[in-house]
């Protein structure tokens, strides 16, 4: 008799976990009328993934005029100017070509002129650093023993760091920088003078095209 209680109860044991381990098996079993979410295949691309966003402008531009004021800054002076630049390139790398005019037609003229390779570190944000290199020349204006104003053309090495923020307007490569940028006098003529290095800083608003 006991036998058969055990063996009842064993079958009715059974009867109850059977349902139960098929539902987990399933992943649970869905109740009555349960539908599945519908899929975000449909969905635009910046709507289906919430880490997409479509290209700043800047990242379309290809050519980059910019402009605004210089200042050279010397062991013996600093000076005043202005200075206008062409970036070339879409990418996180490119190249510029800068002017840059300080005291032009005094004793302590700077006309400088460069050719720098650079590296944007802020590739599709509005924030950009960037660190470029390159070489240039920079015509001198100072005074002989005389008094009078003389020329003189020397070779300079250059190395940058500029930090570029995006404006907000629409439609509109539109960008405000600001740069630092060392030059090395690299090679020179006898008849140039004996100076050292300068540090150009200049501020530049500028736009893509």
């Amino acid at each position: 008799m006991s036998t058969t209680l055990f063996a009842a109860v064993l079958g009715g044991a059974a009867l109850l976990l059977a349902p139960a381990a098929a539902r987990a098996e399933s992943g649970f079993a869905d109740p009555p009328g349960y539908s599945e979410p519908p899929q975000n295949q449909d969905l635009p691309q910046s709507e289906a993934d919430p880490q997409h966003f479509e290209p700043l402008e800047s990242d379309r531009s290809t050519f980059r005029l910019s402009t605004g004021p210089a200042l050279r800054a010397s062991s013996e002076r600093a000076d005043g100017g202005f200075g206008a630049a062409l970036d070339i390139g879409a990418k996180a790398a490119g190249a510029r070509f800068t002017g840059t005019w300080v005291g032009v037609g005094s004793h302590h003229g700077l006309s400088q002129y460069d050719a720098q390779l650079w590296l944007d570190f802020g590739q599709g944000q509005r924030l950009h650093p960037i660190l470029a290199a390159g070489a240039g020349l920079a015509r001198l204006e100072f005074a002989d023993a005389a008094g009078a104003t003389r020329n003189a053309t020397i070779g300079v090495g250059t190395l940058r760091g500029s930090l570029e923020y995006v404006l907000p307007i629409q439609e509109a490569d539109a960008r405000a920088g600001l740069d630092i940028e060392g030059a090395l006098p690299a090679i020179r003529g006898q008849d140039a003078p004996d100076v050292g290095g300068w540090v150009l800083v200049s501020a530049r608003v500028g736009i893509g095209f």
